[in-house]
């Protein structure tokens, strides 16, 4: 299926582009800006670059030009198109909103984008850069985020970009949004500028308290909606034709992998596994269950464990 864009999509891409053509103009540049993502500390832009007495104007241009603002945008970028069009999906009329669902893409493809080029430089041709990029999850969503957006719409698949998006979104917002309007002052100021940090403090401490407490059920959801619900979904449309077996074969890898790398992931594999044996394997099974039914599901599962097995080996090993 074509891929339609709107307005609103052409003017990502062409974003996307400029910044592609800078970091393809400027590598060490941009190499030499990028930190760690998951590490940047609240003062790093501000305090840290001597600018907390700067006008707010300076501090703000301090964060835009960093190449983290371009990967914060990215986020933003899947946080509103994805809650758009899950309200042109819930009142079904989601051909009018197909828009933002495809520049909910362009806005993973280009954070994730952002962190791959931070962690491995340039792509390259070669062995060696293949081998440092198969085990990174970042290169893995962001190969997805391309597969979903060359393929026909499933909402389903946006909730775990849309949910990492938001940690991530609302993590920027207390470690510098909050910071550039408010740092903290290098020595005693005024009654209202006191007030001021005051109050973005406490911002800042609601947040960190919220993704303390959500952050662990967060990632059990997204691990639950990779593997049963997605899978469901993506079943259905390649029954009704509208998506190609590829499309799950890809997705399967995707899966494989992630069950290698991250361990909510395992926990539902297990939790499905657990449930599929009560109702489809001796002695807890009904009696009204085919036998050849039976039997297919322990080849099934017999084949995933195999597979499981030998690429935690291959893991190992490498």
């Amino acid at each position: 299926m074509g891929v339609p864009l709107g307005r609103d999509s052409k003017i990502v891409i062409i974003l996307t582009t400029k910044f592609l053509n800078l970091v393809g103009q400027q590598p060490k540049m941009i190499g030499d800006v990028l930190k760690d993502f998951s590490t940047i500390t609240p003062n790093l832009i501000v305090t840290e670059l001597g600018m907390a007495q700067q006008p707010l104007a300076n501090r703000l241009w301090i964060l835009v030009k960093h190449p983290q603002f371009t990967w914060w945008c990215g986020h933003c970028i899947v946080l509103f198109c994805t809650t758009i069009y899950f309200w042109y999906w819930i009142t079904l009329s989601w051909p009018e909103g197909i828009n933002y669902y495809y520049t909910a893409y362009l806005g993973a493809m280009l954070s994730y984008g952002v962190v791959v080029y931070k962690s491995f430089g340039s792509p390259q041709l070669n062995w060696e850069y293949f081998q440092k990029i198969n085990k990174d999850e970042n290169v893995f969503y962001l190969t997805l985020a391309l597969m979903w957006f060359m393929s026909t719409p499933v909402f389903v698949t946006l909730i775990p970009y849309a949910t990492f998006s938001l940690f991530h979104f609302i993590t920027y917002l207390r470690a510098n949004i909050l910071q550039a309007f408010s740092p903290a002052p290098a020595h005693s100021s005024s009654g209202s500028s006191s007030g001021t940090q005051t109050r973005a403090n406490s911002a800042s401490k609601f947040i960190q308290i919220w993704v303390h407490k959500n952050y662990e059920p967060a990632m059990n959801m997204v691990s639950f909606v990779e593997v049963v619900v997605i899978t469901l979904f993506l079943l259905f449309n390649i029954v009704t034709l509208q998506l190609r077996f590829i499309t799950l074969l890809f997705y399967c890898f995707f899966l494989r992998m992630r069950y290698l790398m991250n361990t909510y992931t395992q926990q539902v594999f297990a939790a499905v596994a657990r449930f599929l044996d009560e109702r489809l394997l001796p002695p807890s099974a009904s009696p009204s269950i085919p036998p050849p039914v039976t039997k297919a599901y322990q080849h099934a599962k017999n084949a995933i464990i195999w597979m499981g097995r030998r690429n935690s080996h291959n893991s190992r090993r490498g």
